[in-house]
């Protein structure tokens, strides 16, 4: 019995979504909505339900998705119903997610933190240390949950020199670092993570063209503000203390150059993935003036790691993408295609004109919308799925306002990356709830310190920054 329990919120997910298609194709209309219109709202609800609930996998519910879209006449053509597929923000994270099992493989980001951060002087001081590496790998790591899986091992080595208790103050910081913090470093490059690329990539096609300078003057000093913020509030948060019991061993009492092989100098592959690295990095920069796209620089190193002799990538790396999300990105961009060719928006806009005070300032409009969009966003557990699935209908929704477009894109996607309260709704908190110290109640309230010092840097970069980048941009 205790079996079936277990899959009653999926299985309820999966009557909801049928109750949908049946109710939106046989039942009357609503509000006046009706023939095509209805039928793509009624499809976009019940694929909304099965992408929450998952009583099947992303992939499958976004392929029924598309196929549901074609078989239904919303669309004349199968290949309008899978329109999104062929957007370069699908192929981005194919081989943005090869990029980071590329660093991987080789042990390129073990060698970087083994080499950096190490249990010497004090607890204070190595938080210190681990809150500057998480930040710089987010650089040439695009993957908060690899970057995560990295550092706890680390993170534990160095507690047990202390001789500190499992759950010793130090420990929990650490893992609030890497669980919450950590995917939010991602934001600083537009090829820092898969939140990123959709972003830029939905800001390229909704907003206005973004180049991989203008995403890092934009959003990287924000990101590292936001970063370095919650860290300060975090130490104070747990107290962690500034000197080490006696006794305990340090990292000074060491040998830096002992016998832990990620202490041993750069490989060959590793020379060589940092060597690709560095060139993408010159190419992403370079390209931005002169008109390179974004995806090429990202799929020659892949290409190159895949070269017979080098070896870095194989077939089995290209099996352990996470196709799910990669299936779910291209799905709701056919979604919004279909969307937008039948004019379905128009009613979203008119959702959100009954939903926030009529005469509100913009302000209040801006800070509703996304209120209900933290609250959506708690419903899932990949934030890069909730950010592809509200970003549309946000942008849309405050179209009749006057508030900056590109301002709502960042702030979004700063403030929905920031907003997680339970262990479920990001990757990376998961692993470190499941591996750490850290409660549920912990994994909560360190949600609500992240969300709010987000939104103060939201609302900071909003009223000063961003403004004074767009002066900048546009000399």
């Amino acid at each position: 019995m205790s079996r079936y329990r277990q899959h009653l919120p999926r299985l309820g997910g999966l009557g909801v979504a049928a109750a949908l298609l049946v109710g939106g194709a046989l039942g009357p209309p609503i509000g006046g909505v009706d023939g095509t219109v209805r039928t793509v709202l009624t499809v976009f609800a019940a694929t909304l339900v099965l992408w929450i609930t998952k009583p099947v996998p992303y992939a499958v519910s976004s392929v029924l998705c598309v196929a549901l879209l074609h078989a239904l006449g919303t669309v004349p053509t199968f290949a309008d119903a899978a329109s999104g597929f062929a957007s370069t923000l699908v192929f981005f994270f194919v081989v943005l997610l090869l990029v980071g099992r590329s660093v991987a493989n080789v042990g390129l980001d073990d060698w970087v933190a083994a080499r950096l951060v190490a249990a010497r002087d004090t607890p204070r001081r190595s938080v210190r240390r681990l809150s500057v590496m998480v930040l710089l790998l987010a650089f040439v790591l695009p993957s908060g949950l690899a970057r995560g899986v990295t550092f706890m091992p680390i993170i534990d080595r160095i507690n047990a020199s202390f001789g500190a208790p499992a759950d010793s103050q130090f420990r929990r910081l650490a893992y609030y670092l890497i669980g919450h913090l950590n995917p939010m470093a991602s934001l600083a490059l537009m090829t820092g993570g898969s939140m990123a690329v959709a972003t830029a990539e939905l800001v390229n096609a909704s907003v206005r063209p973004l180049t991989w300078v203008e995403w890092a003057l934009y959003m990287a000093p924000p990101t590292v503000l936001l970063f370095a913020s919650c860290t300060v509030l975090g130490a104070r948060y747990y107290d962690v203390p500034g000197d080490v019991p006696a006794g305990a061993a340090t990292g000074a009492d060491t040998d830096p150059e002992g016998d832990d092989p990620t202490l041993e100098a750069l490989g060959r592959n590793q020379k060589l993935v940092l060597g690709g690295l560095g060139g993408a990095i010159v190419m992403w920069v370079v390209g931005s003036f002169v008109g390179i796209p974004t995806l090429v620089p990202a799929v020659l190193i892949v290409v190159l790691f895949s070269l017979p002799g080098v070896g870095v990538l194989d077939a089995s790396d290209v099996r352990a993408i996470n196709w799910g999300i990669v299936f779910l990105v291209g799905a709701m961009l056919s979604l919004l295609d279909v969307m937008r060719a039948v004019g379905a928006f128009d009613l979203v806009v008119e959702a959100f004109g009954a939903v926030v005070p009529s005469g509100a300032p913009d302000f209040v409009v801006v800070a509703v919308v996304f209120a209900v969009a933290v609250l959506v966003r708690g419903t899932f557990s990949s934030v890069s799925a909730s950010f592809v699935v509200l970003f549309p209908v946000v942008l849309e929704g405050l179209s009749t306002t006057d508030v900056t477009p590109l301002y709502v894109s960042f702030g979004l996607t700063t403030i929905l990356m920031a907003a997680t309260f339970l262990p479920f709704n990001n990757p990376a908190v998961l692993v470190a709830y499941d591996r750490g110290p850290l409660d549920a109640t912990d994994v909560f309230r360190l949600g609500l310190l992240t969300l709010a010092v987000a939104v103060g840097v939201v609302v900071l970069s909003w009223t000063v920054y961003w403004p004074f980048v767009d002066r900048a941009v546009a000399i």
